[in-house]
């Protein structure tokens, strides 16, 4: 039971940081640059990974912490680890950009994005394994995170090519579809422990 608690407590968690994110990304999207706001908008983000980053470590212990050794649980255990380092090199990424060197910051927050992009994907294959009565709600919102990090990273990479305002409104596009995603999931692993306890 703990490591079911603990795993849906980190995608609760996890949810709440990319909404975080989001709306920092909102703002930085529609701001002009220079702005309180737009500041505002780099530090929601860089919280928003943080809050992420301990929502996907709590999943992975959770995940360590169930019984057996099934690929299904070594997948999700992998990702979420993934995931949490991702958004790491997100936070430091965002701090970098907004304080020290912009284009070194971009590029560990788009080094951060891939890395979760290949965790999330990892996550997807492992609740794709399982046949638990929720797993195919779990499997659709990891996949949509996937797809919003793909997003998310092709929005970076857009503003290190110095299109600045297309990649921000991309970058917050994919944002908002991870949010979604993270949610579905945490959702789908509600209905999952309430059925099983």
């Amino acid at each position: 039971m703990y490591g079911d608690l603990i795993i849906l407590t980190g995608a609760w968690i996890q949810a709440l940081g990319a909404a975080v994110a989001s709306i920092g990304d909102t703002l930085v999207a529609i701001e002009e640059k220079g702005t309180v706001a737009e500041e505002v908008g780099g530090d929601l983000y860089a919280i928003g990974n943080a809050i992420e980053a301990t929502g996907n470590a709590l999943q992975a212990v959770g995940r360590e912490l169930l019984p057996g050794n099934t690929d299904e649980k070594n997948l999700g255990i992998l990702g979420s680890w993934f995931q949490a380092a991702g958004n790491i090199s997100n936070v430091l990424g965002g701090a970098q950009a907004i304080s020290l060197d912009e284009e070194e910051g971009l590029n560990i927050d788009i080094i951060g994005d891939v890395i979760q992009t290949i965790g999330a994907g990892f996550e997807a294959q492992g609740s794709s394994l399982s046949r638990s009565a929720y797993a195919r709600v779990i499997t659709t919102g990891q996949t949509i995170q996937t797809y919003a990090l793909t997003i998310e990273t092709i929005g970076l990479v857009y503003i290190k090519k110095k299109r600045v305002r297309l990649g921000e409104q991309i970058l917050a596009l994919g944002s908002y579809a991870q949010t979604a995603g993270s949610l579905l999931e945490a959702i789908a692993y509600t209905k999952e422990f309430n059925l099983k306890y």
